[in-house]
């Protein structure tokens, strides 16, 4: 916000100069960024926090100053006259000349009008012109102009209709109706959603409630008679329109960080005092008020245990409770502290660490003590998350991979993990219209700009869940395994095994081995896909990517994908690494041709060989798969190759044979017989 240096000592009498009071503000939170020369001398730029919607106006940075230091910075009679609400004693009186409905008390707690039956289209006087200019804003006639003064010096946005123009010289506020347009002032049409509050006539829309006026209705030089408008909007409805609509202006900046409800009237009574003065034009005599959603502020408790606590320092009671009446809170004593109830404006607030807050910032971060940290101080390191996506980000790199990173909003595609994806209520574009659920598509985007036939891509990231967020790597590879120069003859390919022998090196790095078990998932090719398993839980998915769907994304046929969830394996036990010593026996083979349906995944099959076998199997193999002549319908012949070895002796030809008969034993139960 911008404020001239002049504007601010109307409100509060001191010899500050402009840099003094930068200094002061900022000290209090309201970080001045710039000090710049106008016409009217110092202006100076304040950044206001979201949180701290009373001070985007003149009125709310003298509170500031005037609260900060007494002494130094006096309430002048302007600002007590501000603080009492310019009465003008017709307050109580209803408006006849137009009528006012709320359909929608929940978004527009409150409401008024005033009505001006001769309106001067002149222009306005030079030292608010001056004013205007200095704060950024440019001059357009007396009604425009002092609707915008009223806007900086209290913070209170208003709006004036061109009377004649409002059918039935009414005013409705409600939500839109299914496909209402109207015209904004910046000439562009806009369609509106069935929650967008609207200021309305008796039969359209002309205003968007907070936000900007309709063209239809607003001040230009044929206007005789004037309704402006003063309200209180709930701030969540104004910023969901403002979005919505892509329509930042100065009113919604204010509406959206809560305007003080009390000082509607106020603003009405300033603007028709600032009108007369220029113009000595009068407004009829009446308000139309209504105030439907009206609350009471709730009192805060704050213990003087905690507020000492929390800022590092003694803050005697009496001094806390002086800061907190100094800022327009009513305070009361208790025995454990204080109880403050907050003005009107601070709907800031709520909880105890808020006046903590308060007490602290005038008495000055400045006066608070250094102090050493007390106690042991915690170990550093890296989390189990972190560690464990270091070491796969090691072992993808050491495999050949090239990392890439993607954005995480995205449109949604058709890798995307079979859940729904996280929708966003006002995407900047489709473009970016959800939060990425998987890192496949991200993975498939960078592949389609490679202009290489042979490529390995992995990436490891956030995904998001409708329950949670997860950590995950995935990869995407497709083409030749070795470079050109290096190969001979013909060159081996990227397969489904070439991404099993790659989740099969991340799981050792990791020390939580994987299995692979049968999956229907639609993303892959319906025979080379699996599901990744680690103790018994699936983690991911691998194989090469469903043919449809490369076509459907324009892609280069055969990629092969694997995405493992980083935040399941975090939470799974880690295979700690054991000694194994080797053995000075030879080892003895023996091999097994079985018949087993083809429903038994081989993965059951291993499983059942190392446990018959176990203290003596070392290694185990498929070699080959055969169906055809001499295999019954539904059956295939596995050739199956197992290595014995014995630790302390030479296996006999006999043990082995018996190790032998006992695999076939087990795997009978599954359906297998020997061929």
């Amino acid at each position: 916000m911008r404020v001239t240096h002049e504007w601010v000592c109307e409100y509060v009498e001191t010899v500050a100069s402009p840099q003094e009071i930068a200094d002061t503000l900022t000290m209090l939170g309201h970080e001045v960024e710039a000090i710049e020369q106008s016409d009217l001398g110092a202006v100076l730029a304040v950044k206001v926090t979201p949180n701290r919607g009373d001070c985007l106006s003149v009125l709310g940075i003298a509170r500031e100053l005037a609260a900060s230091d007494p002494m130094r910075f006096q309430p002048t009679e302007l600002m007590r006259e501000a603080i009492r609400g310019w009465t003008l004693g017709d307050e109580e009186t209803p408006l006849s000349a137009t009528s006012v409905t709320i359909e929608t008390p929940d978004l527009c707690p409150r409401y008024a009008a005033r009505v001006w039956n001769e309106a001067p289209m002149q222009a306005s006087a030079d030292w608010m012109q001056a004013r205007l200019i200095a704060c950024g804003m440019r001059p357009i006639n007396v009604i425009v102009d002092t609707t915008n003064y009223v806007m900086l010096e209290l913070g209170q946005p208003l709006h004036a209709f061109d009377l004649d123009r409002l059918r039935e010289e009414r005013i409705v506020v409600r939500t839109a109706r299914p496909g209402e347009k109207m015209r904004t002032l910046d000439g562009i049409e806009r369609e509106f959603s069935t929650e967008m509050m609207l200021i309305c006539d008796a039969e359209r829309p002309v205003a968007v409630a907070g936000v900007m006026g309709g063209e239809e209705t607003e001040v230009t030089q044929a206007t005789k008679r004037i309704l402006l408008e003063s309200a209180h909007f709930q701030p969540t409805s104004v910023r969901r329109t403002r979005r919505a609509l892509n329509l930042p202006t100065e009113a919604s900046h204010r509406f959206e960080r809560h305007v003080d409800p009390e000082g509607v009237v106020r603003a009405l009574n300033r603007f028709a005092l600032l009108l007369s003065q220029q113009t000595g034009v009068a407004q009829e005599r009446g308000v139309c008020d209504l105030y439907p959603g009206r609350s009471e502020p709730q009192p805060v408790q704050v213990r003087e245990a905690r507020w000492n606590l929390l800022l590092g320092m003694d803050v005697p009671r009496a001094a806390a409770a002086a800061s907190l009446n100094s800022l327009g809170m009513r305070v009361a004593e208790t025995e454990a502290g204080l109880t403050a109830t907050p003005p009107s404006w601070r709907a800031d607030i709520a909880i105890e660490e808020d006046l903590v807050e308060e007490i602290g910032r005038l008495a000055g971060y400045e006066n608070m003590p250094e102090r050493l940290p007390e106690g042991s101080t915690p170990q550093g390191g890296e989390s189990a998350l972190t560690s464990l996506r270091t070491r796969a980000r090691d072992a993808m790199l050491r495999l050949g991979f090239i990392e890439v990173v993607t954005h995480s909003l995205r449109a949604p595609s058709p890798l995307d993990a079979p859940c729904e994806p996280i929708r966003l209520r006002n995407p900047a574009s489709p473009e970016v219209s959800v939060l990425r659920n998987s890192l496949l598509p991200g993975l498939a985007d960078a592949a389609r700009r490679q202009h290489d036939d042979s490529f390995f891509l992995f990436e490891v990231g956030r995904v998001f869940l409708p329950e949670a967020e997860r950590v995950c790597i995935a990869g995407l590879m497709r083409g030749q395994l070795l470079p050109e120069h290096w190969r001979s003859g013909h060159a081996a390919e990227v397969d489904v095994f070439t991404v099993k022998g790659a989740l099969q090196e991340v799981g050792a790095r990791l020390h939580r081995l994987p299995a692979f078990e049968q999956s229907n998932d639609e993303r892959f090719h319906p025979a080379k896909q699996a599901r990744v398993v680690v103790g018994g839980q699936e983690v991911g998915v691998m194989g090469e990517l469903s043919r449809l769907l490369v076509e459907r994304m324009h892609l280069q046929p055969s990629l092969f994908a694997f995405e493992l969830d980083l935040t399941s394996l975090m939470e799974l036990p880690e295979a700690t690494p054991r000694y194994k010593p080797f053995s000075a026996f030879p080892h003895v083979r023996r091999d097994i041709a079985i018949e087993v349906p083809k429903d038994v995944p081989y993965v059951e099959i291993e499983r059942r060989i190392r446990e018959s076998a176990a203290g003596l199997l070392e290694e185990v193999w498929l070699f080959d798969v055969y169906e055809g002549k001499g295999i019954e319908e539904g059956k295939h012949s596995l050739g199956i190759a197992m290595t014995l070895r014995h630790m302390e002796k030479t296996l006999t030809d006999e043990e082995a044979n018996e190790v032998r008969e006992q695999v076939l034993q087990a795997l009978a139960s599954l359906g297998a017989k020997q061929r």
